[in-house]
């Protein structure tokens, strides 16, 4: 029903008419006195809700030597904890009909539980037992850190293009160590991991002052913020360790980086500009709709360039943050960056030459008012899609409450990022995307690093 209304949307706004702005997601939010940060907002649409958690700690978090710990947590927080087996998070909820997840990114590491609206009790109360009481014990530990190890090398180790992406363009792009080593962590960090310094990260990071709590759906509002704060209002708040100094000095000019991969098949070019700019900023909303222009699609500048016109690539990908961070999640200091796979025969040098020639050029003159306006039409399409359920709103409210400082900011970044004009495109490539600031990776497929 959702998807026939939004097609619905679409169509009817005539060309050259004013854009639909997004339905707004209604919410209210409180504070508990620990700190913990609350966000509900009701959809009885659907009978059931969205239980969402968002811990602000990732990759960045990290001190040299403890790679891979926030990554490492988002593992042991389905391990057990106090009232809860090993084993028993996974089942009570597929006892309700639930399923869950979690993710960890540079800046935060985000939980999900979805279940029918009758069983949103046993979902908090889950996820209150693990931040207040888990189970960070020895044989825990051990067991998930070979998981992650296993993880590591079926994703980047072992997989063609892998360690391209998930470790080389960040390690060479970025100066400071908080920003250029792999969220996934190193091999080293992770088997020198003791019990003490695991049981201290979890001490320092999940706190109740250190978590933003996101329900949507078909939930009672008083009730829904009962049931949170008798859950989770005794828990005291923690200690946090000094901030992390994520600063990073000025591009000191075009580099190449030459990489091997043995798993790979066809050769492929990378590249990245440090220096992105700050969220909520203009040249945020330019860079990211850029990123769309010249990447997304089969209609993208860079795949007519590159795929269809030279038959040079047969594939790539790319746009702010790439690959760092996805857009939605991207926070300073950022890069703007793209990956093409390409044939044998051409190099990289002729490549480079395409890509530069076609960034330079938007550069130059920007986007065209017609071909900024496919864009944004996809762009909006695709944020009213992401907003049809309740785990999508609930999302989308956390990242705005964290990344933003204001789950209000959920409701006004649409009308932000339809604001862009093609000047305002120009000026953020020609400002962001110089060559002075640019890092080329050229790898060798079939061979070994």
């Amino acid at each position: 029903m959702r998807g026939l209304l939004l097609a619905s949307l679409l169509a009817a706004v005539p060309a050259g008419a004013a854009e639909p702005a997004a339905p707004r997601i209604d919410f209210s939010s409180f504070t508990l006195a620990n700190g913990l940060r609350v966000v509900l907002s009701r959809d009885a649409s659907v009978p059931v809700a969205a239980m969402t958690m968002i811990v602000d700690v990732g990759g960045r978090h990290e001190a040299p030597g403890l790679s891979g710990f926030a990554h490492l947590f988002e593992h042991l927080m389905f391990e057990g904890s106090k009232h809860v087996p090993r084993g028993d998070f996974d089942k009570l909820l597929e006892t309700y009909g639930g399923d869950n997840n979690a993710s960890t990114h540079e800046d935060f590491t985000f939980y999900y539980e979805q279940v029918p609206s009758n069983a949103l009790p046993v979902a908090v109360w889950l996820d209150a037992d693990r931040v207040g009481a888990l189970n960070v014990a020895a044989e825990s530990v051990k067991n998930q850190i070979e998981v992650v190890k296993e993880e590591k090398r079926m994703r980047v180790d072992n997989e063609p293009y892998g360690a391209m992406l998930y470790v080389d363009m960040a390690s060479h792009t970025f100066s400071n160590w908080q920003n250029s080593h792999p969220t996934i962590g190193s091999f080293a960090d992770l088997d020198a991991a003791s019990l003490k310094d695991v049981r201290a990260f979890f001490e320092a990071y999940y706190s109740p002052d250190n978590i933003i709590v996101a329900i949507v759906g078909d939930i009672d509002l008083d009730a829904t913020r009962a049931l949170v704060s008798s859950y989770f209002g005794s828990m005291p708040a923690k200690p946090r360790p000094k901030a992390a100094d994520t600063a990073e000095p000025a591009p000191a000019g075009e580099r190449t980086v030459k990489l091997a991969d043995e798993h790979a098949k066809l050769p492929a070019l990378g590249f990245t500009w440090k220096g992105g700019p700050e969220r909520g900023t203009d040249d945020y909303y330019a860079l990211l709709l850029l990123g769309k222009a010249l990447f997304s699609g089969k209609s993208a500048r860079l795949y007519q360039r590159l795929v269809k016109e030279s038959q040079a690539a047969v594939s790539l990908d790319g746009g702010l943050g790439f690959p760092i961070s996805d857009a939605d999640e991207y926070k300073a200091p950022g890069a703007f960056g793209g990956f093409v796979i390409h044939k044998r025969e051409k190099t990289a040098a002729e490549l480079k030459a395409l890509v530069a020639a076609e960034v330079a050029r938007v550069a130059k003159e920007g986007l065209s008012a017609p071909e900024l306006e496919r864009v944004k039409t996809k762009f909006r399409s695709d944020w009213l899609r992401g907003q049809e359920t309740s785990l999508g709103r609930a999302q989308r409210l956390l990242y705005a409450a964290l990344l933003d400082g204001d789950p209000e900011a959920a409701n006004r970044e649409l009308s932000r990022f339809m604001a862009v004009t093609p000047e305002m495109v120009r000026r953020a490539a020609a400002a962001r995307l110089s060559p002075a600031a640019a890092t080329w990776f050229e790898l060798a497929a079939g061979e070994a690093r």
